[in-house]
């Protein structure tokens, strides 16, 4: 695989427009959203609409990586969130109701946060939520190399991470990097992605 040069970082609070528009055309194919939203043109402007209060939220607790070329160019983002025991707890007890259980798209956002807050491991962890690069910049090494700013950061805090693994080239790369298989794997229901619960120990 081609490599460039890259460095990752949390994003700036000056960047957020930037970050914005970068997870628009990165996660405009992702897995699970395009379940969720099956036509593209109206998944680009749910994603715009739905990442916007969330994007701006993780950009202020520096949970946002992002992957810059030596030009300056974001081409790449992944979301990171230290949660312990509390934040677990909170993610679990969620209102189970159907939120617009007129609207598609409500109920199977619904199902993919029900299904895997079930599955969310308790204690102290990183959790990789999200993770997408531009399309033209795929197979340059942006993945990877966040992938490993995250892990630096596990080690320094000496705790595991989990992440949920939307397709088998995601997998792949996760187990490269020392993540194993974290149960079995997680099929959202009515023909959506298979995904796969990873665990990575912080000894490793």
């Amino acid at each position: 695989m081609s490599t460039m040069s890259l460095e990752v970082r949390p994003a700036r609070r000056s960047e957020f427009d930037a970050v914005l528009s970068l997870s628009t055309e990165a996660f405009a194919d992702e897995a699970v959203l395009s379940w969720v939203v099956p036509d593209p043109a109206a998944r680009r402007a749910h994603i715009r609409e739905s990442f916007a209060d969330s994007l701006r939220a993780t950009v202020e607790a520096e949970e946002l990586t992002i992957a810059v070329t030596s030009g300056g160019e974001a081409v790449a983002v992944s979301l990171w969130h230290d949660l312990d025991a509390d934040h677990r707890a909170a993610m679990s007890s969620e209102p189970a109701e159907a939120i617009g259980s007129f609207d598609p798209v409500a109920r199977r956002m619904r199902a993919a946060a029900t299904a895997t807050a079930a599955r969310h491991p308790a204690g102290h962890h990183l959790f990789l939520s999200s993770m997408a690069t531009r399309p033209e910049f795929r197979g340059w090494g942006a993945g990877a190399a966040m992938l490993r700013f995250g892990i630096d950061r596990a080690k320094a805090i000496d705790v595991p991470i989990y992440l949920e693994a939307s397709t088998p080239q995601n997998r792949r790369l996760y187990l490269r990097n020392g993540f194993t298989d974290h149960g079995s794997p997680l099929a959202l229901p009515a023909d959506g992605p298979v995904l796969q619960p990873m665990w990575r120990s912080p000894g490793k």
